[in-house]
């Protein structure tokens, strides 16, 4: 499996340190600048060992790149919490969700698959589904969680309000339109209007 961390030693070394290498270069360069020998280099490995990892080349690299960060970020996300009241399990969230998103500024284009095509490899709808189920799993757990605490509009539609909002601000953002000041002003404007509407948010959550 392409997207898989090999259970293989040496696999698994070559098939993290490459991913590794990806993902500074594909944020220096982009994906259409970077070249499979450029990865091979700062992988130190042989390009034909990214192949016998990655037989599509790089487009299966972006893919698999693309799914351990969808793993990551699933893995902030549901990290146990100390927060008891579900308003404030639903500001770590945001929090938590902010926090990703400037520590991985490649992880916006990577979790939409922005720079590859499902023509390109088969890896790449198979990240998709992986990465869709992972995300909409997110979603749901949020979403129970604004129930929880109880909220004045559709609990699933404020999730998916405050989703956009924060990754059109980090869009945004990527795309120099707004700098770092401006962006965390949008993300905090996001954050307080989601908590406004949860009957159980403390002044502490918000």
């Amino acid at each position: 499996m392409v997207l898989d961390t090999p259970i293989d030693k040496r696999k698994r070394r070559t098939h993290n340190a490459v991913l590794d290498g990806a993902r500074s270069l594909f944020l220096r360069h982009g994906y259409r600048g970077t070249t499979i020998e450029m990865l091979a280099t700062a992988a130190d490995v042989a390009v034909s060992s990214i192949y016998a990892n990655f037989p599509a080349g790089k487009v299966d690299v972006y893919a698999a790149l693309a799914w351990r960060t969808a793993k990551s970020h699933a893995e902030q996300m549901t990290a146990p919490t100390d927060a008891v009241e579900s308003a404030n399990i639903v500001a770590e969230f945001l929090d938590r969700y902010i926090a990703f998103h400037r520590d991985n500024p490649l992880a916006l284009r990577l979790l939409a698959l922005t720079d590859v095509d499902r023509s390109e490899s088969a890896s790449v709808g198979e990240a998709k589904k992986k990465i869709d189920t992972a995300l909409g799993e997110l979603i749901d757990s949020v979403t129970r969680a604004v129930v929880g605490a109880g909220a004045d509009v559709d609990p699933r539609a404020l999730v998916l309000n405050a989703w956009a909002a924060m990754n059109g601000a980090v869009s945004l953002h990527q795309r120099r339109i707004v700098d770092q000041p401006v962006l965390d002003a949008m993300l905090a404007i996001t954050r307080a209007d989601m908590l406004r509407h949860l009957e159980g948010s403390s002044d502490e959550a918000r």
